[in-house]
């Protein structure tokens, strides 16, 4: 059973991985834009979201 979930695992990862790639070679201005100004937007956005539920509820109780 382990071995299958492992094998599953790395099937799905060179799937994204290939998808990936291929992406970045034909989009390649794309790409560059996602990696420097998309993915860390999407991660700040992210925290604010979770800071916001994390104390949301902490003001309404004080």
């Amino acid at each position: 059973m382990l071995s299958f979930f492992k094998s599953h695992h790395s099937i799905k990862w060179k799937k994204w991985n290939s998808q990936a790639e291929r992406f970045w070679f034909r989009h390649p201005h794309a790409a560059i834009f996602i990696m420097f100004m998309g993915l860390p937007i999407f991660g700040l956005t992210v925290v604010f979201l979770l800071a916001v539920l994390i104390t949301l509820p902490m003001s309404f109780i004080i």
